[in-house]
């Protein structure tokens, strides 16, 4: 089944529009090994801005990641187009991410996940909650959510975080990379 023309190219992304090293993360909210590499990420983004380098972001869910699929929703709803809000909204959720694990949600219901990650955007961003919970089930919402994981697959990506540098799969980097592993890789690139 061919892939819909999403509204909007999959991803968020911070750094040189037009960067000669363009790194794509793909990434599930919910998965611990994506949560280890994200302060690496947000380094990465503050060594390189002033460089050539940009990172988009495309958050998948993982089939064994329950609650991932709703928290995306509500990173969708609350960075509305805009790739900082979105950036600093993941950095937001990841350091709650105990909150919302399979455990402790075994006995939830899927209101009580709703519910949370509406008060996960108002502490974070002040927004109006029921106005946010009814945006994050806007088809439009939905429609942006499902468009990475659908590019994911086109990607052939299966495991959360995998790295693409300048589409290239074949990235000696892992989610226990520290920033002077990602500087000896991109560094060579930035002639």
């Amino acid at each position: 089944m061919p892939i819909p023309i999403p509204y909007r190219a999959s991803g968020f992304t911070l750094g040189a529009t037009s960067a000669n090293v363009k790194i794509d993360l793909f990434f599930d909210i919910q998965c611990p090994h994506s949560k280890r590499a994200w302060p690496t990420i947000v380094e990465l983004l503050k060594h390189y801005e002033s460089k050539s380098v940009s990172i988009t972001a495309h958050i998948i869910t993982l089939s064994n990641h329950r609650q991932a699929w709703d928290l995306s929703l509500a990173l969708f709803a609350l960075a509305d187009g805009d790739a900082k809000r979105f950036f600093d909204f993941v950095g937001f959720l990841f350091e709650r991410q105990e909150q919302y694990l399979n455990e402790p949600f075994k006995h939830k219901t899927h209101d009580d996940l709703r519910q949370l990650a509406a008060d996960f955007a108002v502490q974070h961003a002040g927004v109006e909650k029921n106005r946010f919970l009814t945006r994050m089930s806007e088809h439009e919402i939905y429609i942006e959510a499902r468009t990475p994981i659908r590019y994911a697959a086109t990607r052939s990506v299966w495991a959360t975080p995998t790295f693409f540098i300048n589409n290239a799969d074949d990235v000696p980097l892992s989610f226990d990379s520290k920033l002077q592993e990602w500087v000896n890789v991109i560094d060579p690139l930035l002639i």
